[in-house]
């Protein structure tokens, strides 16, 4: 299971950055931040990097729809969302999904954790999107503005 169900107190996490956000991080792939939750957790680097909630938020205060959030391994919106608790240990990775070409591919958007990589469905690795030909509306420069 996902996070504890009741975090007594706020605890440091490992959080993967994604290569759009590193200019706010210092060139950092990886930060400590934070958090009991996953809100909290993003709060936290808000105050730490401004201009984070700015990329990962839309106008309307709710998490982009491609930005993709995963808890060692498993993507918040099959759990609590962002109030999906958070424990000692778990990792955090912000994870774009990106939008292929003319095939209508989206880039598998699952963390690479520590045996990914290319040709281990990571980051590259494209799966037809679910659905055949629907894309994407935004491209990933209106997620990742600069």
């Amino acid at each position: 299971m996902t996070g504890s169900s009741t975090p007594s107190s706020q605890t440091s996490i490992l959080v993967r950055i994604p290569t759009p956000l590193r200019r706010l991080t210092g060139g950092q792939g990886e930060v400590t931040a934070e958090g009991r939750t996953v809100q909290e957790l993003l709060d936290t680097l808000e105050r730490r990097f401004p201009g984070v909630k700015e990329r990962l938020y839309d106008e309307a205060g709710q998490l982009r729809r491609f930005v993709n959030i995963y808890i060692n391994d498993e993507d918040i919106r099959f759990a609590q969302g962002l109030e999906t608790n958070l424990k000692k240990g778990d990792e955090v990775s912000i994870v774009p999904a990106i939008a292929g070409g003319e095939d209508s591919t989206i880039t598998n958007t699952r963390p690479l954790g520590r045996q990914g990589g290319p040709g281990r469905g990571g980051i590259g690795a494209s799966a037809p999107q679910a659905g055949g030909a629907h894309r994407p509306p935004h491209s990933t420069e209106s997620l990742w503005p600069a």
